[in-house]
């Protein structure tokens, strides 16, 4: 990294297909995570050492670290502050305001419905660690937390920390008076359990199969008082112009794995996930083969990722599980399972109870 210039960016050498090493994250929940482990007592230059950026360098606007670097740093704070609901507290300081130009555009848009879809579309514009969707009818709106890069050590820090931010985004758009309906969580209770209560103020369901925030359908269509079609347009120009780049690779493969993830049951071939892109298979194939990856690195990518979430629900079995994550037989399942992350399932489920 060279840290002297105006746009700093973290990167770290590695395979074309390892998206967990490239740097496009915005750092805004690490420069977060900083100030709130100063409060606690602990260095915010000492989390960050040996990480390849400095606490000046979360400070930086233009800053953009890895997954990995991330990560390193969640983990190293979770190791330092065990007893501390790090997830929650980081996510109850968070504003609109503090995503920046995507926070102005979602606040500047015609309706609480509009703003938030605006934040699904451009989620990584937030540095979101995360993969969300959102899902509504005329009764719920539910919003979907799942793992982008599978890490045991630090997903429920990541799904703590992303829902309460939701709440305060929702309030900063919707009014103080918002709350939540429920939350749902795809791990047991972990120890500090009782902090959800507090901060969110609603039914919160653990062991559940997905992690879900909900709300009652009637806030989406509730129109914004810092509406400014003007100043709209122009927050979303700068926006896209920003993303663009960045985006067109990692847009094909998360269609790809989009498409995968909503067919897990029954895995798609990749002529199946073509035409639901509306590309040819050979034409996709192509696309793939010159951003250096695979259609079977994606859908094990799609297939580790749930499968790690699924293991944090204790009430589900291995061979449960399997199923879920597109295998007939556990038995295949384990060997793959083993091969994607060094551990069998097993081993991985009883590791995460002991990390909560």
């Amino acid at each position: 990294m060279e840290a002297d210039g105006p746009d700093p960016v973290v990167s770290v050498d590695a395979a074309p297909a390892d998206r967990s090493t490239v740097a496009n994250l915005p750092a805004h929940l690490l420069s977060c995570l900083a100030d709130t482990v100063a409060g606690l007592g602990i260095s915010p230059e000492r989390l960050c050492m040996g990480l390849g950026f400095s606490v000046e360098d979360l400070g930086n606007p233009a800053c953009r670290v890895s997954f990995r670097q991330g990560s390193s740093m969640i983990r190293r704070a979770l190791q330092w502050a065990p007893r501390q609901a790090l997830g929650l507290l980081i996510g109850e300081r968070e504003t609109i305001a503090s995503i920046g130009l995507l926070g102005y555009a979602m606040m500047t848009s015609r309706t609480v419905g509009e703003a938030v879809a605006l934040g699904m579309s451009l989620q990584k514009a937030s540095g979101a660690m995360l993969q969300f969707e959102m899902f509504h009818d005329v009764k719920w709106v539910r919003v979907l937390a799942s793992n982008r890069f599978p890490d045991p050590e630090i997903y429920v820090f990541l799904v703590e920390e992303a829902f309460a931010s939701f709440l305060q985004v929702a309030r900063g758009l919707a009014g103080a008076s918002f709350r939540p309906h429920r939350i749902e969580l795809a791990y047991p209770a972990p120890a500090h359990a009782a902090e959800y209560q507090r901060v969110f103020g609603c039914p919160v369901l653990f062991d559940q199969p997905a992690n879900a925030f909900v709300a009652e359908s009637d806030w989406i269509t509730r129109p914004l008082a810092t509406h400014d079609p003007l100043s709209h347009r122009q927050a979303l120009e700068m926006l896209h112009a920003a993303n663009q780049r960045e985006q067109e690779k990692v847009d094909l493969f998360e269609s790809v794995e989009r498409a995968v993830r909503h067919s897990l049951h029954c895995v798609p071939t990749l002529a199946d996930v073509a035409r639901q892109l509306n590309f040819s298979e050979r034409t996709l194939r192509r696309r793939l083969s010159d951003k250096n990856v695979s259609y079977q690195a994606l859908l094990d990518n799609v297939r580790k990722s749930r499968a790690i979430e699924l293991l944090a629900n204790t009430s589900m079995s291995v061979e449960q599980v399997a199923l879920e994550v597109g295998f007939s037989d556990a038995h295949n399942f384990r060997r793959a399972f083993k091969r994607w992350t060094g551990a069998a399932p097993s081993e991985l489920r009883n590791s995460m109870q002991k990390a909560s």
